[in-house]
């Protein structure tokens, strides 16, 4: 039997996790592990038999499993892709909200993997708790360093997070380490700002905190901001750091509920469906059946 994986995104050390037990575990049982990869020199989209000498704390280290897909690509080459998998008996499915349903004809099983937690029906996904930690771990070293400085000013630090939509890690990294959200920079987002500021330096404060996705450009932002004696700082943050090699504990009980729950489908007949994780359990639902 021919199992394949996919997974979107930065792999955690949780993900890592699932995939070595699948490894082991399946390939203890004379079944075979295939990634499906994105070959970027070829333009083609691949299986490749994922040998457990390859396993590795990362999947993104240089000795790495395999290789994250592009979710581009996935959503451009739907036909391609479901064609391709058709030589595999199962595939299992990381993560990827923003991916393109495709009607395969292989039984298959989605997972909650993601560090913004906005995949629907799950309570956590895998990869959200370690994320936000990261993130609040950061700002808080800054903050150290900034409350420890007299500056004569306000200091704004731009924390700059993954992702370009609204999410859970945006709105609850923010209110952890309480910083204002900059969600947009429509003119009442910008007044808002700037009444931040305002209180900020009525009150004598050196430093605060601003915090924004992708789809905001610090540097643009600025611009708004000029009536105002600032230091302006930018503090990116990108998804290795969320990722991290220490998942939380929250996060590795996530990873042995849901590689337990993976094993049990790719070892039984159940149908296509997904995990989701409700009051810290990995439950399957079958995916709906259409008719014609």
């Amino acid at each position: 039997m021919k199992i394949g994986v996919v997974h979107f995104g930065w792999a955690s050390a949780g993900t890592a996790q699932i995939v070595r037990t699948l490894i082991e575990g399946l390939t203890a049982q004379g079944k075979s592990v295939f990634g499906v990869e994105y070959n970027r020199d070829s333009n083609k989209i691949e299986l490749n038999d994922i040998k457990s000498k390859r396993s590795s704390n990362r999947l993104s280290s240089e000795d790495n499993i395999f290789l994250s897909f592009p979710l581009n690509v996935w959503n451009e080459k739907a036909d391609e892709i479901a064609k391709k998998v058709e030589e595999l008996d199962k595939l299992i499915i990381l993560g990827g909200q923003e991916i393109k349903t495709i009607p395969f004809s292989v039984k298959h099983l989605y997972v909650p993997v993601s560090i913004y937690n906005n995949m629907k029906g799950n309570e956590f996904t895998l990869g959200y708790d370690t994320a936000m930690n990261s993130i609040v771990t950061c700002v808080e070293s800054v903050r150290d360093t900034a409350s420890s400085l007299l500056y004569g000013k306000v200091r704004v630090f731009n924390v700059q997070i993954p992702g370009t939509e609204p999410s859970g890690l945006l709105t609850n990294s923010a209110l952890a380490v309480d910083a204002a959200v900059v969600g947009d920079a429509t003119e009442d987002s910008i007044q808002l700002l700037q009444e931040h500021i305002r209180n900020k330096e009525a009150n004598k404060e050196t430093y605060t905190f601003f915090m924004m996705n992708q789809s905001i450009d610090p540097n643009e932002l600025a611009v708004h901001f000029k009536e105002f004696d600032l230091d302006w700082k930018v503090v990116e943050i990108d998804e290795s750091q969320c990722g991290g090699p220490f998942p939380t504990a929250q996060d590795r009980l996530l990873a042995n509920l849901l590689k337990n729950a993976i094993f049990k489908w790719s070892s039984s007949n159940e149908p296509s469906g997904q995990l989701l994780i409700h009051k810290n359990q990995a439950l399957f639902e079958a995916a709906e059946v259409k008719v014609n």
